[in-house]
């Protein structure tokens, strides 16, 4: 569904970024993805943390775009959904970052799941991936 498909049904609505909003997220993305590749913490948290640096990476470039996720159910995944009108990337890539949220899910609201390291090792590949595509795109914007 595109951006503008979001917008009419109001999943997203129109609201500039305030000062230092992008900044703060990726000063945040950066702290999730150092937490994610800390081996001593547990698989599920792991995850999670790449989880939300990709949430975050999504989120900051809705906002530079100028525009927020309405609040309400759904819209995590609303804001991975986007990324692929935002910063462009390929649809099945955004069916493995909703198969990410799915794991997390799991993982909070059913007292937790068995998660491999392969998969967290993965995640944490993808998330830092995003995020360089992201910081690219983002200086894509401001050269624009």
């Amino acid at each position: 569904m595109s951006l503008e498909d979001m917008l009419l049904r109001d999943e997203l609505r129109r609201e500039p970024a305030t000062s230092g909003e992008i900044q703060r997220l990726l000063e945040a993305i950066k702290r999730h993805l150092e937490d994610a590749g800390n081996d001593s913490i547990h698989a599920e948290t792991r995850l999670e943390q790449a989880y939300h640096a990709i949430l975050n990476c999504a989120l900051a470039a809705l906002r530079t775009s100028g525009l927020r996720p309405s609040t309400g159910p759904g819209h995590h995944i609303i804001i991975l959904e986007s990324m692929i009108d935002t910063i462009g990337i390929d649809p099945s890539l955004g069916d493995y970052f909703q198969t990410l949220k799915d794991l997390r899910n799991k993982d909070i609201y059913t007292g937790g799941t068995h998660v491999s390291t392969e998969q967290v090792d993965e995640a944490i590949e993808e998330a830092a991936k995003l995020a360089e595509q992201l910081r690219v795109w983002l200086e894509a914007q401001s050269e624009g």
